[in-house]
């Protein structure tokens, strides 16, 4: 007889909720062997459902560390921008367990293979409830990144949360105000003014965060659209120096998240080009660059150097009307 879980499928569940409605030890263990039962942790369970994927893993991971971690504790970090869906660097690698959990005590800090605890002041306006569990509020889940993950990984979630309207800049900063004289407060400071809304996607927070420490490169403008003499509207760019260098981030999606339903990404692709034909007609260069550029810097640094070197060839732009998107 096969034996039926009446829990939710996808969420957590422990071998103490399985025993207590009659469920054995070995049944849980031929169900794992099954594939009807999946081990979240050790003793730990879920039943496979419809939501999968890597949030749902931070939920189980959250579920399981609650459970386990001190009264009190709350959400946080890492575990709390997954929940919020804010992007997080690397998250592939760094792997959802152990989930973070910050609890209202001075100190007590410790690490499992469960749970991280962060001993901190939760003091949250925005502190709210996720898939029934308490977590901290975007405003502060960003602060505790920008704190412990650093620079990067706080301006792509913050630009994010900017973007979608999830908080404002003046959220940000005074949230920084309240974390003046802790730990990472300096990186905090940095990321709440270096945010931009402006930015697409995560690539493009990530580029602006690695072209930041290139000191022969002004900080770009975000967005900017250019326009023919005549009015005629050319390109909105990623990026652009001046009217005379501009740079575009190719995610994956780049063409064929552009593409109607039905039609052939290599006729995006095309557009793409005769887009890019078109600002280079107006006297502008044009870089391209994707993930792995800048993930190895050096080599987003040779693409800028290169468009910059390619212009001293290049006779002057076209009195091209050039519109600024401002924050």
């Amino acid at each position: 007889m096969t034996t039926e879980f009446p829990f939710t499928p996808g969420a957590s569940f422990s071998a103490a909720d399985a025993h207590r409605v009659g469920i054995s030890a070995r049944q849980l263990s031929t169900a794992v062997a099954e594939g009807r039962l999946v081990r979240t942790h050790r003793g730990w369970y879920h039943v496979p459902g419809s939501e999968s994927g890597r949030r749902a893993a931070h939920v189980r991971a959250a579920t399981v560390a609650l459970a386990e971690g001190p009264d009190g504790a709350i959400v946080s970090h890492r575990t709390a921008a997954a929940l919020h869906r804010l992007p997080l660097l690397h998250d592939a690698k760094v792997g959802v367990r152990p989930a973070h959990l910050t609890v209202p005590r001075r100190s007590g800090g410790r690490r499992t293979p469960n749970v991280v605890i962060h001993p901190a002041p939760i003091a949250d306006p925005g502190a709210t409830t996720i898939d029934g569990m308490p977590v901290t509020g975007v405003a502060r889940t960003i602060a505790d990144l920008a704190r412990t993950n650093g620079f990067d990984t706080g301006v792509c979630a913050a630009d994010h949360a900017l973007r979608v309207g999830m908080l404002t800049l003046d959220e940000l900063r005074d949230e920084a105000e309240r974390h003046r004289g802790r730990h990472g407060a300096l990186s905090l400071r940095r990321v709440a003014d270096f945010a931009d809304g402006r930015s697409a996607n995560p690539g493009e927070s990530l580029s602006r965060c690695v072209i930041a420490r290139f000191p022969e490169f002004e900080p770009p403008e975000l967005q900017t659209t250019f326009f023919r003499p005549d009015g005629v509207f050319v390109a909105r760019t990623d990026f652009d120096w001046d009217g005379r260098l501009v740079g575009e981030f190719d995610g994956k999606t780049k063409y064929t998240g552009r593409a109607a339903e039905g039609e052939d990404p290599g006729e995006v692709a095309w557009r793409e080009k005769v887009r890019e034909d078109e600002i280079r007609a107006l006297g502008i260069q044009v870089v391209r660059w994707i993930w792995s550029d800048i993930l190895a810097p050096g080599r987003l640094r040779r693409i800028l150097r290169e468009g910059l070197r390619l212009l001293e060839h290049q006779p002057g732009p076209i009195r091209a009307r050039r519109v600024l998107t401002r924050a």
